[in-house]
Parts: structure tokens; C-alpha cells; sequence
């Protein structure tokens, strides 16, 4: 069992799940200028016949950009949160990389197909 990628979920109203490190935490271990976000805000499919709905979702990977690019840390708000990152996690527990995510086809409609198109700094 590694205890360093842990993947975590929280139950809330909209789901909050993560694995891996925060990126302060990632800057801190691996050094500022070797970490890299990346991110999306996004509105689910299934809240466009939902007009209430005001929030927005939020993906983010953290790159170690002296490792290969590998994919240090995970951060996904939104519907099935757990559902995502329980199969996130063991890709980074593999030694998954943005390379690698960027060559993944997303499957529309899901949650999880957000992770193939993040942007890079994106800060929420």
C-alpha cells in the first residue's frame, strides 16, 4: 500500500475528491519551479436543464515537470467525485503523466472528461 497517493473523497452536496499532493505541498516538496498546474472550471451536463444551479465544478492536476511530467496530485469538485478519483488513482499511483492524460479521449457526457482538457495556471 502506498500511503504518499491516498485518494480521498468528501461527501458534501457537491463532491470533493483528491489524491496526491496540494500544489503549496507539491512546490514545497519538489520546488516552485518544477510544479506545474493545471485546471478547468466547468458545469456539468446534466446541471444545463437546472436553471437554479449557480455553482460551478473545478478539476486541477499538479505536474512535476522534473519527473517526466508526472501527475503528483488530483483535485476534482463536482458530481461523482469519488467515482472519478477512485479510478484517477491508481493512474497516479502507475506513474501517470499530462502526456498521457493529453492522449486520452474524454468520454462524453461524464464528469471525468474535463481531466483531458485542462488549461495551465489556472488558479480557483
Amino acid at each position: 500500500m502506498s500511503y504518499k497517493y491516498v485518494p480521498t473523497t468528501v461527501f458534501t452536496p457537491i463532491e470533493y475528491g483528491c489524491c496526491g499532493y496540494s500544489q503549496e505541498d507539491a512546490e514545497k516538496h519538489f520546488g516552485k519551479n518544477n510544479i506545474v498546474a493545471y485546471g478547468s472550471v466547468y458545469k456539468p451536463l446534466e446541471w444545463n436543464l437546472n436553471y437554479n444551479r449557480t455553482q460551478n465544478c473545478y478539476a486541477k492536476v499538479i505536474v512535476n515537470k522534473a519527473d517526466h511530467d508526472k501527475i503528483v496530485g488530483f483535485h476534482f469538485l463536482g458530481p461523482h467525485a469519488g467515482e472519478v478519483t477512485q479510478g484517477f488513482a491508481v493512474a497516479i499511483l502507475k506513474g501517470i503523466t499530462k502526456e498521457d492524460l493529453d492522449y486520452t479521449v474524454g468520454i462524453h457526457p461524464t464528469m471525468a472528461e474535463v481531466l483531458v482538457c485542462l488549461f495551465r495556471n489556472l488558479r480557483c
